[in-house]
Parts: structure tokens; sequence; C-alpha cells
């Protein structure tokens, strides 16, 4: 694999203008931005709040975006996919934003409900009424951001607003100092208000790209055509989100408040270079959905421009992920670079992984892609649990490697057989 170099201005300007690279670097920047944001984010909120506090926010967090993720209901791959072809476009926004938000409302309430089943380490959210009234509002628009960015925005082509839209992601950064009186509930308050925040912004954007009026609506014929497809994705993003939402969870309460604030520092920061095949992967399913014809030829292109740049990003982590983690401070530099180093390895086999993914989309087969996604989550769920009490939060980090390299070890059997 030889490093791509522009030699001229021209050959710069059509890689950049190119809809594949275009789209994937925006997306790319728009998870930088989100998660510089969140870097900034939680290396403040580390300065000004104990690490129980830590623990215990990231912890709600990732219960909120849990049930974002289950109440996104697939529309966000589906909006990608069929966008481009339907002409009743403002219809099909409209019912997959409806939909969402009532499932997302309802699942709000019946977590809070069964919260001391589900996870009694985080019963304060119903003892606290303000905490509850904000968890419950968070939640139920967080997912129509998600539907915005990287649903219609990505269908249109146009990811250059996907990225406009998580600038206000800053805003957190801001707040979090001021509210430390609130402890966890402070770090939340702060966290959860920028998905308000852009989603106000993102109607003002689809504005730009379609006729377009806001208003609650489901029509039926658009979910029937919709349904085999989103549903299919729908199971395959839960299995795809679940080591991200559940093992913070699951950390919190195996191993402590403590111990979980050591590893999310180390899983937010594998996060951003796992960014680069998951963003560029749903690139490849916009412009395969625009052109089917050359999605072998793209498929490769994507996958070289992902290696070239995990390969960068990697010998980053490794050569300098001991300053990276010591800005947070010198504890999270003795407890959290091994599992760092590990995790950041497991991007490699997990974007053979959703590069496959993005083309059995194209091709609207959903079995092969729920396979993919359940394969990773069920060996590194297990995995996790299993390895956690006996060598603590390095062992996450081995189960996650293992999930992605066997997942993608069948990946290649598969494409061998065709």
């Amino acid at each position: 694999m030889v490093l791509w170099i522009p030699k001229n201005r021209e050959e710069l300007k059509k890689h950049l203008s190119d809809p594949l690279f275009k789209n994937a670097y925006f997306l790319m920047f728009s998870s930088l931005t989100s998660a510089g944001s969140g870097f900034f984010f939680w290396l403040i909120a580390a300065r000004f709040y104990s690490t129980a506090d830590i623990g215990l926010a990231s912890a709600i967090i990732s219960a909120m975006g849990l049930i974002s993720m289950l109440s996104l209901l697939g529309f966000d791959i589906s909006l990608v996919r069929f966008l481009p072809e339907r002409e009743d476009k403002q219809e099909l926004i409209n019912s997959c934003l409806t939909i969402s938000f009532i499932f997302s409302l309802a699942l709000a309430l019946i977590f809070i409900a069964g919260i001391n089943i589900w996870s009694p380490s985080l019963s304060i959210i119903r003892e606290n009424k303000i905490l509850l009234l904000l968890f419950v509002a968070f939640t139920a628009i967080a997912p129509l951001t998600a539907l915005q960015s990287s649903g219609v925005f990505v269908g249109f082509r146009k990811a250059e607003y996907s990225f406009i839209q998580t600038i206000v992601t800053f805003a957190r950064i801001g707040i979090v100092p001021f509210l430390t009186a609130f402890g966890a509930l402070g770090i939340y308050a702060s966290y959860g208000l920028t998905p308000i925040l852009a989603f106000l912004l993102g109607f003002l954007l689809i504005l730009r790209v379609c006729k377009y009026r806001p208003f609650p609506s489901v029509k039926r014929e658009v979910i029937n055509d919709l349904f085999h497809f989103s549903s299919g994705n729908y199971i395959a993003r839960i299995f795809e989100e679940l080591p991200r939402v559940v093992l913070p969870i699951m950390v919190i309460n195996v191993l402590g408040a403590e111990r979980n604030a050591y590893f999310f520092i180390a899983w937010q920061i594998s996060m951003l270079l796992l960014a680069i095949p998951r963003w560029t992967s749903i690139s490849l399913l916009a412009e395969g959905s625009y052109n089917q014809e050359e999605m072998v030829w793209n498929a490769r292109r994507a996958m070289k421009f992902i290696l070239i740049l995990l390969a960068m990003a990697i010998a980053g982590i490794f050569l300098f992920g001991k300053y990276l983690l010591w800005i947070f401070g010198e504890v999270y530099a003795k407890n959290s670079l091994d599992v760092l180093l590990i995790l950041v390895l497991a991007s490699i086999p997990f974007a053979f992984n959703v590069v496959y993914a993005s083309i059995k989309r194209v091709q609207k087969e959903v079995k092969p892609v729920i396979w993919i996604y359940a394969s990773i989550a069920v060996i590194t769920l297990v995995g996790s649990y299993l390895l956690a009490r006996s060598i603590g939060i390095v062992g996450i980090g081995i189960a996650w490697l293992i999930g992605n390299v066997v997942t993608a070890g069948g990946v290649g059997v598969k494409m061998i057989q065709r």
C-alpha cells in the first residue's frame, strides 16, 4: 500500500470533489468535531469533577445513547439508501422523525420505570426529579438529531451540513465548569443540551437541500416500503451499537465507577479511529445508492483510503498515546494506556467488516449485515464480562479485538467463496 500524495492542485481538487471522498471527509470531520468537543468536555470534567462523578455521568450518557440507538429503528440507513430514488422526500423524512420520537419517549419511560432491574447503580435518575426530566427530554430528542445528521444529509450527499450541525456540540464545553455544584447531574446537563441545539439547526439546514416543512406525520405507504430494509438494519444497528453503549454500563456494575472512568476515556479515544472506516463506509453506501454499477470499484478505493488513514492514526497512538492520556491526568496515563493500545488495533479488522456491510446494504441484503454486527457484539460482550473479572479493563480491549478479528475472518471466507 503506497501513501497517496496529490501531485498538483488540480489532482487534489479532483480528489476532494469526488463525492465518495468529499462526503467521507465531511462525515469524519463531523465525527471528529463531535469527538473533539467530547474530548475537551471530558478533559475539563476530569479537572473539575471527581472520578466517581465522571463514572456515574458517563454511565447515564451511555444509557441515553443506548435508548437513542434503539429508537433509530434503522431509519438512518434507510434515509441514505432511499432518499436518492424517492419523490416523496418530505413524507419520508417526517415519517421517520415522528416514529423515532414516539419510540424513544416510550423507551425512556420504560427504562426509568424498571431502572432497579436494568441498572440499579443508575437509580439516581428516578430519585432526582431534575435529572429525571432532563433524561426524558434529552433522550427523546437525541435520535432525531442523529437521523438528520447521518440520514437526511448523507442521503442528499450534503455531508457538509452534518459537519455544520456538529459544531454546536462545543457549547457543552463552556457550560460544564459552571455546574460543578451539581456533581454528575451538572456533567449530564451540560452534555445533553447540545442534541437539542443541533436538532433545531438541522431543520434550517434541511430547507437548503429540499422543499421541506417539518410536521409530525406518519405516512403508511412510506413505512410499508421501508419496513423490510429498515427492520433488518435496525437489528444490525442494535448489535453494532451494543458494545459502545453497554460496555461502560457493564464496567461500572462489574468494576466500579473509578475503573469505568479509566476505561471510558480510552474507549472514547479509540472511537476517533473508528470514525475513519465507519463514515467512509456510509459515504460508500450513499455513492452505491446513486450508482450501483461502480460499487466494486468504489469499495476498493474506499478500503485503500481507510487503511492509509488508519495506519497513520494507529502509529500516532502508539507513539504519543501516553502523552495524550496524560492530559486527562496522571492516573489516566497509568491506568488507561494498555487498554487503549489494544482497542485501536481492532480498528483494522473493523474496517473490513463495515465496508463489506455497506456493499450488502447497497445490494439490499440485510442478513449478512446482521450477521457481521451480531458476531462482533456477542463475542465482545461475552468476552468482556468473562475477562473483566480476571484481568480488569484490559480484558475488555482484548474481547473487542477478538470480536472484530473473528468476524473479519468470516467476511474473508465469504469473499473468497464468491
